[in-house]
């Protein structure tokens, strides 16, 4: 039903514009026929350019589809030009055909003895007035498309900063929770006896995290560069704690750190493959972060050695914000997936598009 009724109002959007374009210019017409003393009947005048914009209307949805499938934008906006102009010339001779129909009997001036007559005629005189609007209607569902993408882009920053928000509470509830900074200081009290640099360490890791963590930045995105000094802090602090039970590989070349990724998106995944990868394996567990670039898309993936997840829980390890995230950024544009490794072990993987900072 809601499809049908935003059909019928844009039917009827439709309708009232081209009515009130044949108004205006049967009005123009009118009183330029009044100024040279010709006499031409407001009735007259109206009837024949409501007819003309009746036809138009009709053109007018399959005018818009075109527009739709064929914007003009790069990387195809040669082609789209291309198509928009067969369709104008077309849409101008049906336009003039189907007018050269009516002419006779709404008493339009250049009528012939018969139809091709007249069709000829006005294709001699009005075809190349005709041509630009069709154009007019395809620049009015362009702006259309701007300003509808504009409003969502609107509404799309709105969630993405109670994303971030959110992002920031699940940060504060998970790597701050009480037992962690337990663990951590706990960690580093032992160590002030066995290995004083090693605690001083721990300190200025625990320091950088929780600096980090409660930065109320509205950054959607940061240098991959700042994602990586905060999972060393992390990683750092949870190496500490563990020991030779975990052990992580950082593989990121230099040549990507200046590449734009969405605020603490990595964070939670390498928490994920810890709790839920390494946590219930008996023998050392290993991570791995990596990131890479292939043509015009960033790669991104954290990968574990643990038992493995079932199927059904892949969407239940606390990842669903990041997928919604992912989406409200890139939208179609990105890719991510969270699957087991054949040999054992869980990998999470992020593509996006690729885009360094200014």
């Amino acid at each position: 039903m809601e499809n049908g009724s935003g059909i019928g109002r844009r039917g009827v959007a439709i309708l009232g514009a081209w009515a009130l374009v044949a108004m205006l210019f049967a009005g123009q017409a009118w009183f330029a026929a009044q100024v040279r003393g010709e006499p031409l009947a407001w009735a007259r005048a109206s009837l024949i350019w409501l007819v003309w914009a009746a036809v138009w209307a009709s053109l007018t949805p399959a005018a818009l589809r075109l527009a739709a499938r064929f914007p003009l934008r790069r990387p195809r906006l040669v082609r789209a030009i291309a198509v928009h102009g067969l369709a104008s010339a077309v849409c101008a001779v049906i336009n003039l055909a189907i007018f050269a129909l009516a002419a006779p009997m709404i008493g339009a001036t250049q009528v012939e003895p018969t139809w091709f007559g007249t069709l000829s005629r006005l294709l001699g005189t009005t075809f190349l007035l005709n041509l630009p609007v069709y154009w007019l209607i395809v620049a009015a569902a362009h702006v259309e498309r701007l300003v509808r993408t504009a409003t969502e882009n609107d509404r799309r920053q709105l969630r993405l900063e109670a994303q971030l928000a959110d992002a920031h509470l699940q940060t504060l509830r998970t790597q701050l929770q009480p037992h962690f900074l337990f663990n951590a200081l706990n960690t580093i009290s032992v160590l002030m006896h066995e290995n004083v640099e090693s605690a001083d360490r721990i300190l200025l890791q625990l320091s950088a995290l929780l600096r980090r963590s409660l930065d109320r930045s509205e950054a959607h995105e940061v240098a991959l560069g700042d994602e990586i000094r905060f999972l060393e802090s992390y990683l750092g602090i949870e190496q500490a704690r563990f020991g030779e039970r975990l052990s992580y590989r950082l593989s990121v070349p230099d040549e990507v750190l200046g590449a734009r990724v969405p605020n603490l998106i990595l964070q939670p995944l390498v928490e994920n493959a810890l709790r839920h990868g390494l946590a219930t394996r008996a023998g050392p567990g290993h991570v791995e972060i990596a990131a890479s670039r292939r043509n015009d898309t960033l790669l991104l993936s954290v990968s574990d050695n643990g038992q493995g997840l079932p199927p059904a829980t892949a969407e239940r390890i606390g990842l669903a914000n990041t997928r919604v995230r992912l989406r409200l950024l890139y939208g179609d544009s990105q890719r991510f997936e969270v699957r087991n490794l054949d040999g054992g072990g869980v990998i999470a993987q992020i593509e996006l598009p690729w885009n360094p900072v200014a």
